[in-house]
């Protein structure tokens, strides 16, 4: 049987190395059969001894090791259950210390997570990110050298530094944004099914899975002003050049609104989106009149108050609902 425990790692060695004899060999793979913690202790081994090699990723010649074991269970049918026990074993652990192999020469990651605060930083090749809150990037600290690559996971807007010679791609749920140089809006939500771009300047290209039975990506670009909508369990874009639903992507960063010519009640979702309220219309031509106004940082009830004195209307406010009452325009 199995020699004392002081000369197991050396035999164990010896026979990863090829240099038992044929009964030195058997008694190895006996031992390796009798149990888990032989196995666990096998593997161990094993890790370390291809941690001492050249650093190079350990290659395994699987159709070889099967051959060797197929012979094996034909001249010994005694040990056909033990060989077919002690292969699957030797197969497994082989993977599990391949995979120990990569997770150790894994590059190491670089985490920035934005919890109760927007967070701002700048990148090595100087481009910004603004993290909203509960939103984080990640990315390897090869970052910058052939590629800018990071992957995001909630709200953030990227003010990006050209170079044309290094692409910047930012990694999202079955898609991804590529760039050289330019600026835009990403929510990219883990509990949301919905994917959203919005291009501030320059011009970005958006890939996105598009077909749930293969792995192929289509691709859309995109301009300033330009916004997408990506679902990811029905796998279907939406591009939306709308300005009235786009000027918002924006005002958790700048806290700005900006209507330029804009329908009363285009501006009304605007506002219901971004402050949380309910606005109503007590004539339907009203939503028509168009509204030309900049808000700066404004609480919501100073922008009603703006929107009824420039038509003339009047507003009334019950807890977070607003009623504007008044005729259309075209009757004022």
């Amino acid at each position: 049987m199995m020699r004392e425990k002081e000369n197991i790692d050396n035999l164990l060695i010896a026979y990863l190395l090829n240099e038992l004899d044929a009964n030195s060999m058997q008694e190895v793979e006996m031992w390796l059969a009798e149990s888990s913690e032989n196995q666990q202790r096998f593997e161990e081994v094993f890790a370390l001894w291809n941690a001492s090699t050249l650093g190079k990723t350990p290659v395994f010649n699987t159709t070889k090791a099967w051959g060797n074991v197929s012979d094996k269970l034909k001249s010994e049918p005694f040990y056909k259950n033990q060989w077919l026990r002690i292969a699957a074993m030797i197969f497994v652990i082989f993977g599990a210390s391949a995979i120990l192999w990569k997770l150790n020469n894994t590059v190491d990651t670089t985490v920035i997570y934005a919890e109760h605060e927007i967070l701002i930083d700048t990148l090595v090749d100087g481009s910004i990110i603004s993290l909203n809150k509960k939103a984080k990037i990640s990315y390897a600290d090869n970052f910058n050298s052939k590629t800018r690559e990071v992957k995001l996971e909630g709200e953030a807007f990227f003010d990006i530094e050209r170079d044309t010679t290094k692409p910047f791609i930012i990694y999202l749920a079955q898609s991804n944004v590529r760039v050289l140089g330019t600026s835009f809006n990403i929510e990219n939500n883990p509990d949301d099914e919905l994917v959203s771009v919005f291009v501030k300047s320059g011009v970005v290209m958006f890939e996105y899975l598009s077909n749930a039975k293969d792995s192929s990506y289509l691709s859309v670009e995109l301009r300033a002003g330009d916004r997408v909508i990506y679902n990811k369990d029905t796998r279907k874009l939406e591009i939306d050049t709308n300005p009235n639903s786009v000027c918002t992507d924006i005002y958790w960063l700048n806290k700005q609104l900006v209507f330029e010519g804009i329908e009363l009640g285009k501006v009304a979702k605007v506002l219901e989106a971004v402050y949380e309220v309910d606005i109503s219309f007590s004539d339907e031509g009203t939503k028509k009149c168009l509204l030309t106004a900049s808000f700066q940082n404004s609480e919501i009830d100073e922008i009603m108050e703006v929107i009824s004195s420039t038509f003339e209307l009047e507003l009334q406010k019950t807890n977070t609902h607003y009623s504007i009452i008044g005729l259309s325009c075209e009757d004022i």
